[in-house]
């Protein structure tokens, strides 16, 4: 059986190698999945799904740091308007200050929130829906 089967491979050598190259690319393709390297954490390899979420995760991140900044250019913007006043020796409305100010913190906190509960649904997603 052996000696038909070492016979047979000796005869039909290039479609034995030729069978075992298709068998070896279709186990690769099935079974391997793509990956690249995480633009996030450089070491660690990504699949297209896990890289959807960073770079989703990278766009929040980056929209919640411009709602910052626009936030700080827009207190400083309010302060150097009071302080216009002021120097012209105009009269400060110091409850209209009082409320603007407030108003600036209250759009803070609200923006720490949003950051704060997106990054709680990005831990819970990691965990399993915990």
């Amino acid at each position: 059986m052996i000696d038909k089967i070492k016979r047979a491979f000796r005869h039909n050598q290039f479609l034995a190698l030729a069978l075992v190259v298709v068998v070896a690319l279709s186990i690769w393709l099935v079974g391997c999945e793509s990956s690249v390297m995480s633009p996030v954490n450089p070491p660690k390899k990504v699949n297209r799904a896990q890289l959807e979420a960073e770079v989703e995760r990278l766009m929040v991140d980056v929209e919640l740091a411009v709602e910052d900044l626009n936030k700080q250019d827009l207190f400083k913007q309010k302060l150097f308007e009071i302080g216009l006043i002021a120097a012209q020796g105009g009269a400060v409305n110091p409850i209209g200050a009082g409320v603007t100010l407030l108003g600036i913190l209250g759009i803070g906190a609200v923006a720490d929130n949003r950051k704060k509960d997106s990054i709680i649904k990005t831990m819970q997603k990691k965990n399993g829906g915990k």
